[in-house]
């Protein structure tokens, strides 16, 4: 669990930055993927690792409807989903607020927190420290350069 960052606009960075930590991390100890949706296939229709496991560094992952779930080892727990680019036709490693929140602390947050740290993101977005993801359902936002 994260401590509780002074604005809506940090808990946003803080989340990003904990994702590509982790999500570096979690790939140089996989060199075969290329990211969530390369571990979802391996996962799914290749089968060759598992739902759950533990990446050599210490990072537990949990594959589930849209994407994965992973925790370092200092419980730093992340949920990503793998959403289509209505732009570009491309699936794009995604999150929302619900999942910053969560991040944030899973036992607290209203619609109220969602809220202002969607429009967090928005603001990062427009500054380009974030992408926003156009998509069927829901407000998205990737990292941006991936």
């Amino acid at each position: 669990m994260q401590q509780d960052p002074s604005s809506a606009v940090d808990a946003v960075r803080s989340f990003a930055e904990a994702w590509r930590q982790v999500r570096t991390r979690f790939l140089a100890d996989n060199p075969a993927l290329d990211g969530v949706e390369s571990l979802l296939r391996a996962v799914r229709s290749e089968r060759t690792m598992p739902r759950e496991g533990r990446s050599s560094s210490g990072i537990e992952y949990t594959v589930h409807g849209a994407g994965c779930r992973m925790t370092d080892e200092n419980g730093q727990t992340l949920d990503i989903d793998i959403v289509l680019d209505l732009a570009t036709g491309e699936h794009v490693e995604a999150f929302d607020a619900w999942r910053i929140r969560w991040f944030l602390d899973p036992d607290a947050g209203t619609p109220a927190v969602a809220d202002k740290i969607e429009a967090a993101c928005q603001d990062l977005a427009r500054a380009r420290a974030l992408r926003e993801v156009p998509a069927q359902h829901g407000r998205w936002f990737a990292l941006t350069g991936q």
